[in-house]
């Protein structure tokens, strides 16, 4: 048996992502949202942020922006910067709606219903569940 002196003398042996977390990327942060959608129809920022960040590395919670996001917010960690992207993308696709009422992003099928054949991998890949306002429409 291995002691912690042995452990922490070779740290990438026990496997590279035990050591430390990558960073973020839209691809990271996309699953998350849509297992929230899958489970409730509609993800809030802040659902999304409580999710991810155990996850996330100390760099992409740190305010200040930094290498490719130089221009963005300074007030904002990285986290939030791809979150807000990848929620931006999933709207711009249709995917998701926005409600302004509850501030929540809200998943539809888009016109002509385009987006079911996305959702319904989603849940075929996952064994989830189609959310029930989906199945109304």
């Amino acid at each position: 048996m291995l002691t912690a002196v042995q452990l922490n003398a070779t740290p990438s042996s026990v496997g590279p992502f035990i050591d430390e977390n990558p960073l973020l990327t839209h691809a990271h942060v996309k699953p998350y949202i849509i297992a929230i959608l899958l489970h409730r129809g509609a993800v809030s920022f802040g659902e999304v942020l409580a999710a991810i960040t155990p996850h996330c590395a100390q760099i992409d919670l740190k305010t200040g922006a930094y290498g490719e996001y130089e221009d963005c917010d300074p007030d904002k960690t990285r986290l939030e910067i791809i979150v807000e992207e990848v929620l931006g993308e999933m709207v711009a696709s249709q995917l998701l709606r926005y409600n302004e009422e509850k501030s929540l992003w809200v998943l539809s099928l888009g016109a002509n219903k385009k987006n079911l054949t996305k959702v319904i991998s989603w849940v075929s890949t996952l064994g989830g569940q189609i959310p029930h306002h989906l199945l109304v429409d």
